[in-house]
């Protein structure tokens, strides 16, 4: 990948991470309006987890554009072992100390992965990102 590229791609992930958090504030800011406290932090805390995993994904993905085949696959299975085991320590905090909404924050973290994993598949796998040979 060429540093054209990977300076393009940089703005790129830029851009999009300034649009997801826009996107995600204004939804969290309805959401303090509508909900209680106690439901209102489990979708915040569900909304930021999800939006970090989703910047974290690209940033790995960025390292690896420039890899062999075999190493992107190894970079792909340490992203998804990383989300899985972060993803079950948070759902044991939360569940554990019980600060916030658990059902407000199992169904928001759905939704918020969803869209964020949907938007992951589009900007790589559909070659937006990386990968353009």
């Amino acid at each position: 990948m060429s540093s054209k590229d990977s300076n393009r791609d940089n703005l790129r992930i830029r851009n999009i991470a300034l649009i997801s958090l826009a996107a995600l504030i204004a939804i969290e800011v309805a959401c303090f309006f509508l909900f209680d406290m106690g439901e209102f932090l489990g979708i915040l805390t569900s909304g930021l987890l999800t939006f970090l995993f989703f910047i974290a994904t690209l940033i790995v993905y960025l390292r690896a554009a420039g890899s062999s085949v075999q190493d992107r696959l190894k970079y792909l299975m340490i992203v998804l072992f990383a989300k899985i085991a972060f993803s079950a320590v948070a759902f044991y905090l939360v569940y554990r100390f019980n600060y916030i909404d658990y059902m407000y924050f199992l169904f928001s973290f759905l939704i918020f992965f969803t869209i964020f994993f949907n938007l992951e598949i589009f900007l790589i796998y559909k070659r937006v990102l990386y990968y353009k040979k």
